[in-house]
């Protein structure tokens, strides 16, 4: 029988710590990486609430744009409206002027109107369906603010307006 001899002594156990070693340092990478993407999923959460809660905003305000121009001088809400009586005036907020809550876990959104008087027009100045007619046209810029219950969401529409006079 012969028996085998170790050209090498002692490399088995210098080798018994590197495999050790190197888990060690895979884990940290694999940990390091998983919070990395982990941290980036709730990066794009936030986003997406975000760009959810600026659109409801926007809807908000444009809600607000079409509800004014969809008065008519008989309207109960006319009443309501707050408008400066010359181009002197400061602008006028009507608040809350449009809301809607929130059903099935959505926040409920909110509009208030401001009016800035810019200007009264000589009679027949502007063409409405195409005829020019004779009457006075008070010209206004309408703002409407629409937010978002909960939210720093806040969306501002601007329009201009006219209002019909005899």
């Amino acid at each position: 029988m012969t028996q085998r001899t170790h050209n090498h002594p002692g490399i088995h156990h210098r080798q018994k710590g590197v495999a050790l070693v190197v888990s060690l340092i895979l884990l940290v990478v694999i940990t390091l990486l998983s919070v990395t993407a982990m941290r980036s999923a709730n990066l794009d959460t936030k986003i997406a609430i975000n760009h959810q809660h600026k659109q409801l905003a926007f809807q908000a305000a444009e809600n607000a744009l079409t509800k004014l121009t969809s008065l008519d001088m008989t309207d109960a809400a006319m009443d309501d409206l707050q408008l400066p009586g010359n181009i002197d005036d400061a602008p006028q907020t009507t608040l809350l002027w449009y809301q809607q809550s929130g059903a099935n876990d959505t926040p409920d959104l909110a509009a208030n109107l401001i009016m800035d008087y810019i200007e009264q027009s000589a009679p027949g100045k502007f063409k409405f369906s195409g005829f020019g007619l004779n009457i006075i046209t008070h010209v206004y810029q309408a703002d409407g603010t629409g937010t978002v219950s909960g939210t720093n969401a806040q969306v501002r529409n601007r329009m201009h307006v006219a209002l019909l006079r005899e």
